[in-house]
């Protein structure tokens, strides 16, 4: 095959030149003070680009920007393939994936009837006194304080508290559980991504089988002891349900609502309509969602193909840019703008398809309790330093620090 070569690397012939963007995705999305705007320059080029770093830099991928063309991208697994998607077996030097997201169909809806019962809405229902508890325990400890930095004192700590909850997992550990998570999905050191990874299924397959032993109405136990289509769960199935649950739980939600909180706490017209509209706190969730996506997801393509105009070749890599997708112009009209009546409001930080996210309805429910005891028990919420800020993006965006000052209500 004939190659051409750009800054990064070498760019396949099937790519046609005017496809290749020659720029690093974390460096480019930070080059303004908002990363989305940033990101959102993609948008004036075509919705299909061949990205010469491709994902952490490793080797160049197919990056699709446009919201219409990701939509399609996610619900087509027959030429866009889930596995090793987030690298698990080559980071871990494992046999198992995550289960189910690292698996297409039809193995990947056998595990996703057994996953969804514990994840829907009626069960998410269940816990929402739980859920409430924690958040106004977290609230409550701050509302002696007229300031605070929100993401360590309360984004981190709330989602992880429900997840630990859910988990069966102790809570005296959180800060440890953070740090290993930390380690594997926010930096591009493969050394530490792996120290971080290894930590992580070291501490779960010994949980696993502790429940297995012994369970308890927990979902490690229920996982441990499971049956997957009428049979006994495998130990590689059991720590590819846990690890991918562990990962998931203790970052997206976080991410969301560091970005939300910000955005509230910078936009007062939108803090006292939300107060003195709470009904309107559903829909205000729902638009966070399509204008904060948090993760850049993988996948392969399965066999020589044609999609949107691109030729691609089996094996290409292809990166889909969530947090892009949300502020496409073609989508949705103004798309910078948070506007909880937006009739559009069809984000894709979830995924689309058979692998939409399966704990999206429970993410919901976080965010809005969060948000809403946020607005009921402070009048005003303010940035206290917006030189102070931090925003993190790459593969996984969210904001590192947040500080705040506020005044109770």
């Amino acid at each position: 095959m004939t190659e051409s070569e750009g800054a990064k690397g070498s760019v396949p012939s099937h790519v046609p030149v005017s496809s290749v963007w020659d720029e690093d995705f974390g460096r480019f999305t930070m080059e303004l003070d908002d990363p989305y705007e940033a990101g959102a320059r993609l948008h004036d080029g075509p919705e299909i680009v061949w990205s010469t770093h491709g994902y952490r830099g490793e080797q160049g991928a197919w990056m699709i920007v446009g919201f219409d063309a990701m939509r399609q991208a996610f619900v087509d697994h027959e030429k866009f393939s889930s596995v090793d998607s987030a690298g698990t077996r080559g980071l871990l030097g494992v046999q198992w994936q995550q289960v189910p997201i690292e698996f297409d169909p039809p193995d990947h809806k056998i595990y996703r009837k057994f996953l969804n019962p514990l994840f829907a809405p009626k069960a998410v229902s269940e816990r929402g006194e739980m859920v409430e508890k924690v958040c106004s325990d977290l609230v409550e400890r701050l509302a002696t304080k007229e300031s605070c930095e929100f993401i360590t004192e309360f984004a981190q700590l709330m989602p992880s508290y429900v997840f630990l909850h859910i988990m069966g997992m102790p809570e005296e550990q959180v800060e440890e559980f953070l740090d290993w998570e930390r380690q594997t999905l926010w930096t591009e050191d493969a050394a530490v991504r792996l120290a971080g990874a290894a930590r992580i299924r070291d501490y779960l397959v010994e949980l696993i089988e502790q429940r297995r032993r012994r369970p308890v109405p927990d979902l490690i136990s229920a996982i441990a002891c499971a049956q997957i289509d009428g049979r006994v769960i495998k130990a590689d199935e059991a720590i590819g349900f846990c690890y991918s649950l562990f990962l998931g739980g203790l970052d997206t939600v976080m991410s969301v609502m560091g970005f939300a909180m910000c955005h509230l706490a910078a936009n007062k017209p939108l803090q006292q309509m939300l107060r003195a509209n709470p009904e309107l706190m559903s829909k205000a969730v729902d638009e966070f969602l399509r204008a904060y996506g948090v993760v850049v997801m993988r996948r392969t393509v399965r066999n020589d193909c044609e999609f949107r105009g691109q030729v691609m070749k089996a094996g290409d890599q292809v990166m889909l840019p969530t947090p892009i997708a949300g502020r496409d112009p073609r989508q949705f009209e103004s798309p910078h703008h948070i506007d909880p009546h937006r009739t559009d409001k069809s984000g894709l930080t979830f995924g689309s398809g058979v692998h939409t996210c399966v704990g999206m309805h429970l993410a919901r429910r976080e965010l809005r309790v969060a948000l809403s005891a946020w607005l009921g028990r402070f009048k005003d919420i303010s940035i206290s330093d917006k030189d102070q800020v931090r925003h993190r993006t790459g593969i996984t965006w969210g904001v590192d620090c947040l500080p705040l000052t506020m005044v109770l209500a």
